[in-house]
């Protein structure tokens, strides 16, 4: 376990993949998943390296199969009061778009949070295509956040699920292979677990869920659609 996760205050040195896991700690993130992909690819070695902790806390921390298998994921743990991310390469974003649609335009209850983080690389330093994952959030009527500074890749992972819940809609998170392979100096502050968690599960009461918003089938997706500006 690497010690740098734990700490709660002061001065820290991380790449920018790692502050996606410092980030989701610190916002009590729940459920960390995705699939491997330059320029993120590292953010699942830092999983690895703090299995211990991830454990310990009951955070599910799991590679997915492929990027729409941990979308569906997200949109499992939307359920209820779950934070949760999924980190891909923006051409995973194309292979997670169906199962992102259906969760966005489903989450209601002003509960839980679902960050969808991808690595997006401009140049093609060590992707195949140049792709601006801006658009596919467009088209997916997901709002996006662009962190643009070291501190921000971190603090803006909470802030990306505080805006989730407040909205019912999931957030876009963008970073780009220069802030993802690189690092920097950044301030600390104390991580939170979930309070459902593995070790603390619970059971979903399905007959209180409300049919109208999570079941996307005609004509109640209508009245979804409807509410996407507002939200």
């Amino acid at each position: 376990m690497d010690e740098r996760f734990l700490q709660s205050e002061g001065l820290q040195v991380f790449t920018g993949n790692e502050l996606l896991l410092k980030g989701g700690l610190e916002a009590g993130v729940g459920l960390m998943t995705g699939y491997p992909g330059s320029p993120v690819a590292a953010f699942f070695d830092s999983l690895t390296a703090n299995g211990e902790l991830l454990k310990e806390k009951g955070i599910c921390a799991t590679m997915a199969n492929n990027e729409a298998l941990s979308a569906a994921m997200v949109n499992g743990s939307q359920m209820h009061d779950i934070r949760a991310m999924t980190v891909m390469k923006s051409v995973g974003l194309h292979v997670a778009m169906d199962a992102l649609a259906l969760g966005n335009l489903s989450k209601y209850g002003k509960k839980g949070g679902a960050l969808i983080v991808v690595g997006d690389d401009p140049w093609s330093d060590s992707t195949q295509v140049p792709a601006d994952s801006r658009y596919a959030f467009q088209h997916l009527y997901m709002p996006v956040i662009e962190p643009s500074t070291i501190q921000e890749t971190k603090d803006f992972v909470a802030l990306g699920l505080d805006l989730s819940r407040a909205s019912d809609l999931y957030m876009g998170f963008i970073v780009t292979t220069n802030l993802a392979d690189g690092g920097g100096t950044v301030d600390c502050f104390p991580n939170r677990y979930p309070h459902v968690n593995v070790n603390q599960r619970v059971t979903i009461d399905t007959q209180n869920l409300y049919l109208k918003e999570t079941v996307i089938l005609s004509p109640r997706t209508a009245y979804r659609e409807a509410d996407l500006k507002d939200r």
